[in-house]
């Protein structure tokens, strides 16, 4: 076994793994460029809902900045919307109000 293990990871009041707060080395180094998606379904009300969601989160985001992409039963869609990430705690608490959305299917 090797002595080089890595120590444990460190974690908030909430245990959320904060060992990736600004670290260079994982491409998260705040503030940053975002790319938020949430997917459900392919209806013009499920982007106007994500969109004003998460804008209560980034007053900055622009409607004309989110992206779509259906499904290819065109059933469901993604919605990408392109965030500043201000810390890790800002895209939990974005994430989470996202997955906490009835019509949310998955998040990435």
């Amino acid at each position: 076994m090797s002595d080089d293990k890595k120590p444990a990871p460190a974690n908030n009041q909430q245990g959320v793994d904060t060992s990736l707060d600004d670290n260079k080395e994982h491409g998260l180094n705040f503030p940053c460029d975002y790319p938020v998606k949430a997917m459900g379904p392919n209806t013009e009300a499920f982007v106007t809902e994500m969109f004003d969601l998460v804008k209560k989160h980034c007053p900055d985001l622009k409607r004309e900045d989110i992206t779509t992409r259906a499904s290819g039963s065109a059933t469901y869609q993604s919605v990408t919307l392109p965030v500043k990430a201000e810390s890790r705690d800002h895209l939990i608490g974005i994430y989470q109000d996202l997955k906490n959305h009835k019509d949310v299917k998955w998040t990435l």
